[in-house]
């Protein structure tokens, strides 16, 4: 699901900087995490910045009954993580291969110095 929430200019900065990943929120929308908030400024509209949730905290001891804390991710740097996981893996078998003969390299260097 898709939220379109209006944000302070001086909160908004800081989701964009990286600095702010948690908003505190009234939970009238039943956030959930994998659901989407489209941010924008009060004094603009709609241009602001697209943050997913991964979490939602709510019923811990000082935190309103009515409120939730949302921990928000930028999702193209959680796409660019994920893709390089994925090539990491994909090249696990090129770096055995690489180290394997690195060793039989250093194996062969080291008796031809020895003969």
């Amino acid at each position: 699901m898709i939220h379109n929430l209006k944000i302070e200019r001086r909160w908004l900065d800081r989701i964009v900087a990286h600095e702010k990943t948690a908003e505190v929120r009234i939970n009238d929308r039943d956030f959930q995490a994998g659901d989407t908030i489209q941010f924008h400024r009060e004094d603009v509209g709609y241009t602001g910045v697209v943050r997913r949730i991964t979490h939602v905290l709510s019923d811990v001891p000082g935190l309103g009954a009515e409120y939730v804390v949302l921990s928000l991710a930028d999702g193209r740097v959680d796409d660019a993580e994920r893709r390089a996981r994925k090539e990491e893996r994909a090249n696990a078998p090129l770096r055995g291969t690489i180290t394997r003969l690195t060793r039989e390299r250093d194996e062969a260097r080291a008796e031809a110095t020895r003969s």
